[in-house]
């Protein structure tokens, strides 16, 4: 893939935070704070002009909500990460 997670080597910086990405099966990552598993990112395959598609899995959370795809990894991959995040004020 040209761009995709693959490029990221493993690391993810966003919100003045560092996430690391592991490559859990073909076309799935985890994705890890520290040692806190926040859930995964999923590569669908898209139609031949969009190409993939890319969808999450919150921890704990998995196959329970159909979350929506978009062909946008990195936001796909920030909505996960905001997702997660703890309340303001918390």
């Amino acid at each position: 893939m040209e761009d995709g997670p693959e490029e990221l080597e493993g690391t993810f910086d966003y919100a003045g935070q560092t996430y690391r990405l592991v490559e859990e099966n073909s076309e799935q990552w985890k994705v890890y704070l520290g040692d806190d598993y926040l859930g995964a990112l999923i590569a669908t395959p898209g139609s031949r002009e969009s190409g993939p598609q890319y969808t999450i899995d919150l921890a704990g959370e998995e196959n329970l909500i159909d979350e929506p795809a978009t062909d946008d990894w990195r936001r796909a991959l920030e909505v996960l990460i905001d997702s997660t995040a703890p309340p303001v004020g918390a």
